[in-house]
């Protein structure tokens, strides 16, 4: 990944284990990322009241929440934070622990624990995702269809009531918090 596209990038760390937190922080920050760390909710929320993050990155297991209801809470929120990527990590990775990943709003699922390697890719593929996000009372984060279905002939529901944020103003939104 060029370091030109992640330099800049301000991460929070919400994740259950400081120890593995910090050596995330320590290697975001060789790569010119800084990032602030909380070890549950708390603390978490206290952060994001006084800063802007243009990534969170969770795990399942974050303390009280958990990273479900934490990613939820995220994604109603009014901060620029709602449409920001979340990276969800998961320790033991079944279908159904990914679907609740992606059904909370979660941009990228990735297993734990991290590696260098899978975080800095996470990272760059939810950077260049470019799926719009939908914001219904149903539903916060990204648009969870892969591909339109172009044989639907009849009328489109699916915006109907929903805010949809398309990829560029994610990127314009985002980029205003740097």
């Amino acid at each position: 990944m060029h370091q030109k596209k992640i330099h800049g990038l301000r991460v929070l760390l919400a994740l259950e284990n400081e120890q593995v937190a910090r050596g995330l922080k320590h290697m975001l920050l060789s790569y010119g990322v800084s990032s602030s760390m909380a070890v549950d909710n708390r603390r978490a929320t206290n952060l994001m009241a006084t800063e802007t993050y243009n990534i969170i990155v969770t795990n399942e297991s974050f303390p009280k929440l958990g990273g479900a209801d934490f990613t939820r809470f995220i994604r109603l929120t009014d901060k620029p934070m709602a449409i920001a990527p979340i990276i969800y990590g998961l320790e033991m990775p079944s279908r159904e622990r990914v679907l609740e990943a992606r059904d909370a709003g979660a941009t990228k699922v990735v297993a734990m624990p991290f590696t260098v390697t899978g975080l800095m890719k996470a990272i760059s593929l939810a950077m260049t995702d470019g799926r719009p996000i939908v914001q219904h009372t149903s539903y916060s984060g990204p648009d969870r269809r892969i591909a339109n279905d172009t044989s639907y002939i009849g009328p489109e529901r699916r915006y109907r009531s929903a805010a949809v944020i398309s990829w560029g103003d994610q990127l314009n939104m985002l980029r205003s918090t740097l």
